[in-house]
């Protein structure tokens, strides 16, 4: 069963963004992730939502995902995009 990370990523420095994801995207990989979308521009149909910059990984189920979001090796980059973006991201699994 997969499992979808997606992200509606602001962001306020794109230099400091394009480094954090040098460095984020061999994590995911390491945590069975793969990008399927990077800065994917979202076509806004209806409600509140605004979409910026989208992301789209997929991994092999939640756990996965939460073993990328809360290991040590992540926690510097989190620190790295909060302070050079706005993200809100979620996450689900496939029936």
């Amino acid at each position: 069963m997969s499992a979808y990370l997606i992200g509606n990523v602001e962001i306020r420095d794109a230099n400091a963004i394009a480094e954090y994801r040098r460095q984020a995207l061999p994590l995911v990989e390491k945590f069975g992730g793969r990008a399927l979308v990077i800065d994917g521009a979202a076509e806004f149909f209806e409600g509140n939502w605004l979409p910026r910059n989208m992301i789209l990984l997929e991994f092999p189920n939640i756990e996965a995902i939460q073993g990328l979001l809360s290991s040590p090796e992540y926690a510097p980059l989190v620190a790295m995009r909060r302070a050079n973006a706005h993200t809100d991201l979620v996450a689900f699994e496939t029936a």
